[in-house]
């Protein structure tokens, strides 16, 4: 099929985009899995793919901070895992032929601190989104500290008034 109609390639290809696209890590990781096997057998994909290869770094990799890759976490993290190891393969074995390919690489390696030796390593944009998500706990977690610590101080001229009566009870019933 691959070799009888570039068309046919080329509908695959819009298609698989279209799939990256979802918000669906698991779609998204289903589509990549079929893009790895086309990338390996047809120029043609590979140079299509290659044509858009920032759109393609984006939806497997995750490298715009703004676009984080979706839920669930645990496929997401598999998906990029898999993508920056596809990458790296394909660099070694095409980066020579394709530019672009190699050139996705570098800004990968250079410019979004991707560890190619450490798949696990997170990205410059990761490592942000979660720092300023713990960045936003820790402000949840003050303004609770502040609200109950507020809320003890109010209390604390009613505990005492309560304590006042009790002791002016006591004193009505055994003086």
């Amino acid at each position: 099929v691959l070799r009888s109609s570039e068309e046919h390639i080329s509908h695959a290809y819009h298609l698989l985009l279209t799939r990256l696209q979802e918000e669906h890590a698991e779609m998204r990781f289903s589509a990549f899995q079929v893009v790895q096997e086309l990338f390996a057998r047809s120029h043609q994909f590979r140079t299509l793919l290659i044509s858009n290869f920032q759109e393609f770094l984006e939806l497997t990799v995750g490298i715009d901070h703004d676009q984080p890759l979706p839920p669930p976490k645990e496929v997401a993290q598999k998906l990029r895992k898999a993508a920056i190891k596809a990458v790296q393969d394909w660099h070694e074995k095409y980066g020579e032929a394709y530019k672009q390919l190699s050139l996705g690489y570098d800004f990968l390696k250079q410019n979004k601190k991707v560890d190619f030796q450490d798949v696990h390593a997170r990205t410059v944009a990761e490592r942000r989104r979660e720092e300023e998500k713990q960045k936003r706990l820790e402000n949840i977690y003050k303004e609770k500290v502040k609200r109950t610590e507020k809320e003890m101080e109010e209390m604390s001229q009613e505990i005492a008034d309560t304590l006042t009566e009790m002791e002016n009870c006591f004193q009505l019933l055994m003086p």
